[in-house]
């Protein structure tokens, strides 16, 4: 796990990795240059536990960070989880079941339960199952495995070449590429990592260099495949800036529609207070409050 200024969550997120029924592993943190309470936080939260190496450093950024746990690790596999998500209890044990029993695979994943700022659920987000679907979902841009999810080879890791420099945001998607040409790929169909979405998320801040080094990853991989590659056929989400307003209305939607209400309440009462006029956000909290008959409402218009 790489830190860097997580002191309202890194807690958290340790004692969810602390409290796993997978009881054999070593806990490698480094702190990435934080300039808030995030390492003395750490610091506290593993005291007398003889798993954990603590490591601190001058910010180098999330590959080389990766790339020197790698270095550091000994384990044959390599759980990955950032310092605001929230690994379930089994999960460790799930997927070191599951690449035991699958000597062919080099990564696994799972679905998430994606959750907001405090810890409240929006809704589960599944990925593919099966190898050929997660590559081509990947191949299209779309992306095919949560990184914060995910266990792999240590082996696989290293004969790849581990984390590029050049992929800013998208060197997890850059790895599991490389990583799809030596072995197979998997997602566990349960959510075992909770992962916070909230306008702080790395995929969000710095959008345009997630797109352009996702457009540059994408050529190379299609080009080691041999495939044709056409940047006109990527998501919009790709190419297209969204709003921090936009994206919680997103959230807030897919709260709604897997019924957590409570969540989508939150949020559409926050939207429509920093936007008062905009119908969209009173249409939220109609639906938020309301599910059955906006539901009905809108089969009836369609």
């Amino acid at each position: 796990m790489t830190v860097f200024n997580a002191e309202k969550t890194v807690a958290e997120t340790i004692r969810s990795v602390l409290t796993q029924t997978e009881t054999d592993f070593e806990f490698l943190i480094l702190d990435d240059g934080s300039t808030d309470d995030s390492y003395d936080i750490a610091t506290q939260s593993v005291a007398n536990d003889n798993r954990v190496q603590l490591i601190r450093q001058n910010n180098a950024g999330m590959a080389a960070s990766l790339n020197r746990l790698i270095d550091e690790s000994r384990g044959r596999y390599l759980a990955r989880i950032d310092a605001d998500d929230i690994a379930e209890p089994t999960r460790f044990s799930k997927q070191v079941a599951y690449l035991d029993a699958h000597p062919d695979c080099v990564l696994v994943g799972s679905a998430v339960l994606n959750i907001d700022d405090d810890g409240d659920p929006y809704g589960v987000t599944i990925m593919p199952s099966d190898h050929q679907a997660i590559e081509a979902r990947m191949l299209s841009g779309a992306g095919g495995i949560m990184h914060p999810s995910t266990m792999l080879r240590s082996d696989a890791v290293i004969e790849s070449g581990g984390f590029a420099l050049n992929y800013p945001v998208a060197e997890d998607q850059d790895l599991w590429l490389r990583l799809a040409q030596i072995g197979r790929l998997a997602n566990l169909p349960e959510p075992l990592t909770r992962y916070r979405v909230h306008p702080q998320n790395m995929s969000f801040v710095r959008q345009k260099d997630g797109a352009d080094a996702l457009n540059r990853l994408l050529a190379k991989a299609h080009a080691d495949r041999n495939l044709p590659f056409n940047q006109a056929v990527l998501p919009t989400s790709v190419n297209e800036q969204c709003s921090a307003w936009d994206r919680e209305r997103t959230w807030a939607w897919t709260a709604v529609q897997e019924g957590y209400l409570a969540t989508a309440r939150k949020h559409a009462r926050r939207l429509a207070a920093r936007k008062p006029l905009d119908t969209r956000a009173w249409k939220l909290v109609a639906a938020s409050h309301f599910p059955r008959l906006f539901a009905l409402l809108r089969s009836q218009s369609s």
